[in-house]
């Protein structure tokens, strides 16, 4: 399998244990690399942020498609995964060609992201990625004029934690996460203080062999699905309990899903969250990370980049 999702002790540690230590920002200097915009095609640019260079992947859609102005997701790969990787599995440039956004895709120090709590490299390295996501979301919306007022940010494992993340520290910025098979760290629920209510939809396979670090007795370093879900119900005002459902069945593999999602919440936010029984560590719809034996099953039951189109389209 690839060896960059490894299932083994020290692998593992480093994806639970993602940290962030802050360092003051300082003023972005973009480089794209490339002498034109190309439309439907990928821009390959790097950017100054902290005393470290950044690079990142920005995929613009066709004129024949592009939404004017041109909203925003911004993607975070797992550890240690690369932006193309992320873009690979997820499909997510295929469907922004055909709705029309822009798909931004960050590179991680290291090939990881930081948060608070833990020992990733980009932790230990003093990176500040969320001062790296604001000087982003302001260079490449302005070089390639996208609407930074409509951005929705989505990830998977240490991203999709890191996403989590981005809700509590840059919710100014954001209309709403969506983050795969990354919980909420007790850490970051203990300092989470966002600045306005943000839309949640969250996805988390049932039977991720990885992600078992969340929900199970002793595992206090995060919260579980569940509890991820009624943190952001909770701070979006959310009122009363979630409403289960059932998704029908299309893929044919062995998974269901459950939909709990949370009504009257604030500022026409919503709080959703897509609970995969026997679904693996995995972006649903997408490329599996891994072999089944070690990832475990990539459910067919739905397209999560599809869906977080539909996510970003009710509230742009």
């Amino acid at each position: 399998m690839q060896t960059w999702l490894r299932r083994n002790g020290a692998l593992v540690a480093a994806v639970l244990l993602a940290s962030s230590c802050g360092t003051s920002p300082s003023a972005p200097a973009s480089s794209p690399h490339t002498s034109s915009v190309a439309a439907g095609t990928d821009i390959n640019g790097t950017l100054r942020s902290g005393n470290f260079d950044r690079s990142y992947i920005l995929h613009l859609p066709p004129d024949s498609s592009r939404l004017k102005p041109t909203p925003i997701v911004i993607a975070f790969h797992g550890f240690p995964m690369t932006a193309d990787q992320m873009s690979r599995i997820t499909h997510l440039s295929k469907v922004a060609d055909a709705h029309g956004f822009a798909v931004l895709l960050p590179q991680g120090y290291q090939k990881s992201w930081a948060l608070p709590g833990g020992s990733t490299p980009a932790q230990q390295a003093g990176v500040d990625d969320v001062a790296f996501v604001h000087a982003l979301l302001d260079s490449a919306s302005q070089l390639y004029g996208l609407d930074s007022a409509r951005v929705v940010a989505t990830g998977i494992s240490n991203g999709g934690i890191f996403t989590e993340h981005l809700g509590c520290s840059l919710s100014g910025r954001l209309i709403g996460i969506v983050p795969v098979a990354g919980l909420m760290r007790r850490d970051t629920a203990a300092s989470c203080a966002p600045t306005r209510p943000i839309s949640v939809f969250g996805i988390h396979g049932i039977d991720d062999p990885i992600a078992a670090y969340g929900g199970v007795p002793g595992a206090d370093g995060f919260l579980s699905f569940t509890d991820t879900l009624a943190y952001w119900a909770k701070a979006n005002h959310c009122t009363g309990s979630p409403t289960s459902g059932q998704l029908v069945t299309t893929g044919h593999d062995s998974t269901t899903v459950t939909t709990l999602t949370y009504g009257g919440c604030a500022s026409g936010t919503e709080v959703i969250g897509y609970a995969v029984k026997g679904g693996g560590h995995a972006w649903p719809g997408g490329e599996p990370l891994g072999s089944a034996d070690e990832m475990g099953a990539t459910s067919q039951q739905f397209d999560a980049s599809e869906l977080i189109w539909s996510f970003l389209d009710r509230h742009r």
